[in-house]
């Protein structure tokens, strides 16, 4: 537990630099985690006998960070094209498709199986960055609400992490999915959904002034539970390519996509939790 919290320091830096700048910080993080969940996609499959079109997925990762920083500089200097954003998505994910089929039918290492990988290495977790893109962009000129849009997608998930550790330390007795994750109980699922409660009321409180408490609660709740379904989906994906971690640089906590797997399923959550007012 201590290597977790220790490794866990330099993020909570960087994540608090660019919560607070909302400047080419914002960019470099999204950049910076872009091509490192790539990276660590790309290679577990390979080595694990599933080959992927690695270029193209490298391609795909920075094509979206590219669009996202160009429309970020446009957006700080007065100049609103963010409602070509989600078209643009859409024409590069479809395109590098193609691009996918026809380097695979041309291929003799590349098969049918090459392409279903590369596609999913473009969905998970390029296409969840890419909504997180989208809803850094939508607010972009209200600083404190861009900061709790960015609370909310990391705090609750974190919150709801280290309750379910705990709670499940002390009372989990019964599996919650022991086929997928061993160590995880009901109980501590059950920690995990106040977790995110109570990660997002001190999110109301601190940065939104006690407005919309109810909202914000009920969201948390929805959050901590969506975010150990990231947790689980994650374990999920490990199980198949038989790995216990996607990478080595975090001490405790495994790869960069070990960190952010919950935090991932938490991006469309709150994409939607803002569209229906609850946050």
């Amino acid at each position: 537990m201590l290597k977790r919290i220790l490794s866990a320091v330099p993020i909570i830096i960087v994540v608090a630099l660019a919560a607070i700048f909302q400047s080419w910080v914002m960019v470099a993080l999204a950049v910076a985690l872009a091509l490192a969940t790539q990276f660590e996609i790309v290679r577990a499959f390979d080595r694990n006998g599933k080959p992927v079109t690695a270029y193209l997925s490298y391609a795909f990762a920075v094509v979206l960070a590219a669009f996202f920083a160009g429309f970020f500089i446009l957006l700080q200097k007065g100049l609103d094209y963010t409602s070509w954003m989600p078209l643009m998505l859409l024409c590069a994910f479809v395109v590098l498709i193609m691009l996918v089929f026809i380097v695979s039918m041309f291929s003799k290492r590349h098969t049918a199986d090459s392409v279903a990988n590369t596609i999913f290495t473009f969905v998970y977790p390029q296409l969840f960055l890419a909504l997180f893109y989208l809803l850094i962009l939508g607010n972009i000129g209200d600083y404190c609400r861009m900061l709790v849009v960015f609370l909310m997608v990391l705090v609750p998930a974190m919150f709801s992490d280290t309750f379910a550790y705990f709670i499940g330390m002390a009372f989990g007795k019964r599996k919650l999915c022991p086929q997928i994750s061993p160590k995880k109980t009901v109980a501590g699922s059950v920690g995990g959904v106040v977790g995110g409660l109570v990660g997002a009321l001190l999110i109301s409180m601190l940065f939104w002034g006690g407005k919309n408490l109810a909202g914000f609660m009920a969201a948390g709740a929805a959050l901590g539970a969506i975010s150990q379904l990231g947790d689980l989906s994650a374990s999920f994906i490990k199980r198949s390519l038989n790995i216990k971690d996607f990478g080595k640089i975090l001490p405790g906590h495994g790869g960069i996509v070990d960190r952010m797997d919950s935090i991932l399923f938490c991006i469309p959550a709150v994409f939607i939790l803002t569209i229906a007012g609850l946050v």
